[in-house]
């Protein structure tokens, strides 16, 4: 296997690049960040409209049990109804949740993943420009 000798520039050309492609990578990772974390607060928002709601929702039915205590035994079966119906909205605000976060969940492991990936990529990277270095004949200094 022939050894191609390359010039300093080249080599200091090589070298920028590499650090323009960590230099990419590196805002490739913010920008995913901020992605994130922009989605965490629409999700926080969410959270705040759904309490809000949730609290308005409360309110409402205080009122309701307070003119069915001066009713007669047919609004009392009116509440009876209006009760269900609040059940049901609570479980689907309990769906709401669970469904956030199983996605919160799902996006942590992304997360993860894709830092062990880039990780797995800096290694790979490293050791490549470490192989070409010693491949082209340049020793690592010596203390």
């Amino acid at each position: 296997m022939a050894e191609e000798v390359v010039s300093k520039d080249q080599f200091n050309e090589f070298v920028k690049r590499m650090e323009q492609g960590f230099h990419h990578a590196d805002q490739r990772h913010n920008d995913l960040l901020a992605a994130m974390n922009q989605r965490f607060e629409q999700v926080d928002r969410r959270f705040d409209q759904m309490d809000q709601q949730r609290q308005e929702d409360r309110q409402m039915m205080m009122q309701q049990f307070q003119q069915v205590n001066q009713q007669r035994q047919e609004d009392r079966q009116m509440m009876m109804q209006q009760f269900q119906q609040v059940d049901q909205r609570f479980n689907q605000v309990d769906q709401r949740i669970a469904q956030h976060e199983t996605r919160l969940v799902s996006m942590e492991n992304w997360m993860r993943t894709t830092f062990v990936t880039l990780g797995i990529v800096a290694v790979g990277v490293a050791a490549q420009l470490f192989y070409m270095l010693l491949l082209f004949g340049l020793k690592p200094p010596t203390p």
